[in-house]
């Protein structure tokens, strides 16, 4: 059954209600152009269907009264494309590992940063763990051709500054950080330290990913029928990634947390209990329902709407600068009619 989560219900309603009305009082009454406001309407009734956030089941996750600011750092640069995780990319040890945080810290606040060439905010603090879940899942290897080279600590100013707002606005929470990456470093200038960052948190784990061996890396591209592997510039062939142990183990001493080598089959459940019970335990018997957003499935449609409407757009402007030119052309009283009736 979908379920909807407006964030604000009411005012969705109203904006929306008026919106639509206005778009088919205008396709009753302007009749030469209908074609044109029935794609509003259409393109408004998508718009507040998206607002409504629909969501179909998604499992269950457990239910419980933890009080802390779980921050999940994850690495999509290119390495995690790795087929070292057995016979899978790394991402996918990672995607698992932060269903069983969400699972672990279910009820506490938790957010995700991802990073590659650049650090993003995918999820700010969010009590919802099924949309944590639902993101992370989606997340895919930065873009081949836009990575620019990955440092292990792009991620640190972004870090600091959620760990010091979220902190100004719940100072009794304490703040858990999960880092996640396999530690291989490949820009130019030495990363940035965690070191300033270790006071602002309380417990934690860096977890590695990877292998001494290395795998090859699947190549993310635009296409999505592409299937190739990032090739050496220095030695050719397939390009071979590697964990880099040393630099994660650093990074855990930075932080102040433990590090944790990941692997296949091991579990991680037995590492977040103690942790998970800071101000309160999840119980794994008590669950509710999860849900799993598709708003964004209607963004396509929109967004083609979108396209057609700017296009339409375009083309009248067009036409209204072609009628202005051919009127400034005209002469002006019909001078030239006279002065031939003249002659």
């Amino acid at each position: 059954m979908i379920t909807f989560h407006p964030t604000l219900p009411v005012l969705v309603v109203i904006v929306g209600a008026i919106a639509l009305g206005l778009c088919i009082w205008q396709l009753v009454a302007v009749r030469g152009r209908r074609l044109a406001w029935l794609r509003r309407t259409l393109l408004v009734t998508l718009a507040v269907a998206m607002a409504f956030r629909p969501a179909l089941p998604g499992g269950e996750v457990p239910t419980a009264s933890i009080q802390a600011r779980v921050f999940v750092m994850l690495d999509t640069s290119q390495s995690v494309a790795a087929e070292d995780w057995g016979s899978e990319a790394r991402l996918a040890g990672m995607q698992e590992d932060v269903v069983e945080i969400a699972r672990s810290f279910a009820g506490a606040d938790l957010s995700v940063i991802s990073f590659d060439s650049q650090a993003i905010l995918r999820v700010p603090l969010t009590d919802d763990g099924s949309a944590v879940i639902e993101m992370v899942r989606a997340l895919r290897p930065e873009i081949a051709q836009q990575s620019r080279g990955t440092s292990v600590a792009v991620a640190h100013d972004l870090l600091k500054t959620e760990l010091e707002r979220s902190a100004a606005d719940d100072p009794a929470s304490p703040a858990i950080v999960f880092y996640l990456g396999d530690g291989e470093h490949t820009a130019e200038e030495q990363p940035q330290s965690f070191a300033d960052v270790g006071g602002l948190v309380d417990r934690g784990f860096v977890l590695g990913y990877g292998t001494e061996q290395g795998g090859r890396m699947r190549i993310s591209s635009f296409n999505p029928n592409e299937d190739r592997y990032v090739q050496d510039p220095a030695g050719g062939g397939d390009a071979i990634s590697r964990i880099d142990q040393g630099q994660l183990r650093t990074i855990a001493d930075q932080l102040g947390v433990s590090y944790l080598q990941r692997a296949p089959g091991l579990p991680l459940a037995d590492a977040l209990g103690p942790m998970a019970a800071l101000e309160g335990a999840a119980d794994l018997d008590r669950t509710e329902q999860a849900r799993l957003e598709f708003a964004w499935v209607l963004g396509i449609p929109i967004a083609l709407l979108l396209a057609w409407e700017a296009l339409s757009l375009a083309r009248s402007l067009r036409s209204t600068r072609g009628i202005l030119g051919t009127d400034r052309r005209a002469p002006v009283g019909g001078g030239t009619g006279v002065r031939e009736r003249i002659r």
